[in-house]
Order: structure tokens, then C-alpha cells, then sequence
């Protein structure tokens, strides 16, 4: 297990704009960068991991899961949303998980 350090995020250095300046927590463990933000939702609260590598490369799915993990709970339920072609944002090689709410379980499952 790597040792996440907190850092600053967008929203308390007041920088970006829309979602991004929303993030109001954000972590390293040297080789990532994750920044989370809480999104009200008809669900509840779900929260809204960023996660970035140094490298700028892919990241490997076991790699979400052990941030999820560690950062979000081992418990959580997160997903990775892949948008409609029109709605697509590819600006940054980020991904984004959607961490849902405790409780809460989906209708579907592997």
C-alpha cells in the first residue's frame, strides 16, 4: 500500500472553473494524483474521483481498484462511466470513477 499525502486542491487554490474547481480534495502517493469532489445526486452523495499518473499514461484497472480502495473504501462501489460520443470530454489523461453512495447496491453485478 502506498502512503497518500494530501495536497491542495483546485478549490482551495481558487484555480479552473466548472467541475474542476470544484475538487475539494486531492492526494499523491508519488507515482498518481487523485482529486475528489461530492455531487449531490437523486442517489445521495457520490463522490467523484479524478485520477491522473505522472507518467500521463494509461492506468491499469487493478490500479483504479487499489485507489478506490485505499482512498474511497474497500466497500465502495465505484464506476467508470464511458459517455456518449457527444458528450465526450478528452482533454487530460484522467479517468474518472463515480464512487456511489454506502448503501447503496447496483441491479447488476458480475
Amino acid at each position: 500500500m502506498n502512503k497518500w499525502i494530501g495536497m491542495p486542491s483546485p478549490k482551495s487554490r481558487h484555480i479552473g472553473s466548472g467541475w474542476f474547481a470544484e475538487l475539494d480534495r486531492a492526494y499523491s502517493d508519488g507515482k498518481y494524483v487523485v482529486m475528489t469532489r461530492p455531487v449531490e445526486t437523486e442517489w445521495g452523495q457520490v463522490v467523484h474521483a479524478c485520477i491522473r499518473n505522472a507518467d500521463n499514461t494509461d492506468i491499469p484497472w487493478a490500479e483504479k481498484q487499489r485507489i478506490k480502495n485505499e482512498l474511497l473504501g474497500k466497500e465502495r462501489i465505484a464506476i467508470e462511466v464511458f459517455p456518449k460520443e457527444s458528450e465526450l470530454v478528452d482533454q487530460a489523461n484522467m479517468y474518472h470513477l463515480w464512487v456511489l453512495p454506502a448503501k447503496m447496491k447496483l441491479p447488476f453485478g458480475i
